[in-house]
């Protein structure tokens, strides 16, 4: 005949049961370290490729470390022929309206974006998760099947939200904040938060430059 269960043998399965679920997790913790590592390092390397001009070293050896506002910039030096051709910035800005956000922005060797990539985000599908390619140069629309069909085409509103090839030297911002940027049609949040980690990236990229002694070429060595 079974013996009645008792607090004490309740208490110890309990304790044996918390133990094995605790070292399963670690264990699986442990396991999942390194693949998300590389997965996240596979990331940052395809971002960089993404942001950056044509370059023939590895970014990622050559990266420093900024602590800024709460957060960390991380910049990685592009080289070609061992002439800095640009940096990018691992930047982020937490005024999101799902929270913070994380973009790549690579700048060439006179401050001007060259291209960006979105890193992580939360924002709203379908709103605010067209930063990803909002503030990116206008693609040529592909036509419907009724202008095809009629031989004649329906003419896009034009906006200017394209950051490419601009210097955010003195801020980029919003049009409804009086800045030149057309927002996300239905959120202007996340076109300020977007906004707002590309300037902290420039800053990130202006202390790297004056940091490490790297010119930008003058107009008289261009002629």
């Amino acid at each position: 005949m079974a013996k009645p269960s008792t607090l004490k043998n309740l208490t110890l399965t309990l304790v044996v049961i918390t133990v094995l679920s605790a070292g399963g997790l670690g264990g699986m913790s442990i396991l999942t370290q390194e693949p998300i590592a590389k997965a996240k390092s596979k990331k940052i390397l395809a971002a960089l490729k993404d942001v950056l001009p044509e370059f023939d070293n590895d970014p990622s050896k050559e990266r420093t470390e900024q602590e800024v506002d709460g957060g960390k910039l991380v910049m990685y030096t592009a080289k070609k022929g061992g002439e800095v051709v640009g940096m990018a910035v691992e930047s982020f800005s937490p005024k999101g309206f799902g929270g913070r956000i994380a973009v790549m922005v690579g700048f060439d060797r006179e401050g001007k974006v060259s291209g960006y990539s979105v890193l992580e985000h939360a924002e709203t599908p379908g709103l605010g998760d067209r930063m990803v390619n909002w503030f990116k140069p206008p693609v040529a629309p592909v036509k419907s099947l009724i202008e095809r069909a009629f031989g004649f085409e329906i003419k896009a509103p034009e906006k200017s939200s394209n950051i490419y090839g601009v210097s955010p030297s003195t801020g980029l911002s919003v049009s409804k904040d009086g800045g030149t940027v057309d927002a996300i049609t239905a959120a202007t949040i996340s076109s300020r938060a977007f906004l707002d980690a590309v300037n902290r990236a420039y800053a990130g990229f202006k202390g790297a430059i004056n940091y490490t002694g790297a010119t930008t070429p003058s107009k008289e060595n261009n002629e």
